[in-house]
């Protein structure tokens, strides 16, 4: 889509994963004058980050990237790399051969092994790599309403919590490590967005004493705010952008509505940053 449709280079990326899905380039274009794109991808993960802000300058050598980064505790959890990393000549030498190769042993190995079909490829996307309808957007459409969904979220979270502490799997740290000195380097000061939670599910963790991972990813930013240039943007709250509680899809995943409002609140809390 970014090789499609643009005809310069992103002034403006968007990078995430499911929650930062809903960030909208043309309307970001509206509020800050920036050409946009998004690549948040659902599970993505650091390494994602890395081959993806150098394929940016190999085609662009000459770009000023700004980088939103939407930011939540699993996000540099150890995870298998997604497998148009380790395909895709524009990817994959930007890892070493002894990753690649073990990486590759966990590829299906023959037609049968291979999955019948990709969750990506029921959903559709802008011209600039939003995501426009997947199935929240269907269950909204079947008469899924906000409440079962948040109480489905809250039943899931109460029977298998989020681990209270931030697990940062040592790969996943060296590359996201590696990718915000990669953008320093190149002038950028990546903003660090913490994605909103529902109200409703952050009184339940209140209730019982959930929401450690967060707090540590708070404190692991803050220790990489000493050696990296990067501005922090704590969004947990709907009050901190002037959200709306109806605006989400379960208990994390915004709606566009929301994501406006956040990308209000990043012209508010990060412009010099992102029109410098």
């Amino acid at each position: 889509l970014i090789a499609r449709n643009l005809k310069a280079s992103p002034q403006l990326v968007f990078f995430g994963g499911s929650r930062s899905q809903r960030f909208d380039p043309v309307y970001a274009r509206r509020r800050l004058g920036l050409r946009a794109v998004n690549i948040a991808l659902s599970n993505a993960r650091p390494e994602a980050a890395w081959a993806y802000a150098h394929w940016f300058y190999r085609r662009w050598p000459n770009a000023k990237l700004r980088w939103v980064w939407g930011m939540q505790p699993t996000m540099t959890r150890e995870r298998d790399m997604d497998a148009a990393l380790l395909q895709d000549p524009r990817f994959f030498h930007r890892f070493p051969a002894d990753l690649l190769e073990s990486q590759r042993k966990l590829l299906p190995s023959t037609v049968a092994k291979m999955p019948r079909s990709y969750g990506f490829m029921r959903n559709t996307y802008s011209s600039l790599g939003m995501l426009t309808w997947n199935t929240y957007d269907r269950q909204r459409a079947a008469g899924y309403t906000l409440r079962a969904s948040l109480d489905a979220y809250i039943a899931k979270m109460l029977k298998k919590p989020e681990r209270e502490t931030i697990e940062r799997g040592e790969r996943a740290r060296v590359y996201f490590e590696k990718t915000l000195e990669y953008l320093n380097a190149h002038g950028t000061t990546p903003v660090m967005v913490l994605m909103p939670v529902h109200p409703r599910v952050l009184r339940v963790m209140k209730e019982h004493g959930m929401g450690g991972s967060r707090e540590g990813l708070r404190e692991y930013l803050a220790e990489l705010g000493e050696t990296y240039d990067i501005k922090v943007l704590d969004f947990t709250r709907i009050q901190s952008f002037k959200g709306k509680s109806a605006w989400f899809y379960d208990g994390v995943h915004i709606t566009r509505a929301n994501s406006n409002r956040v990308i209000d609140a990043l012209r508010a809390k990060a412009r010099p940053l992102l029109l410098k």
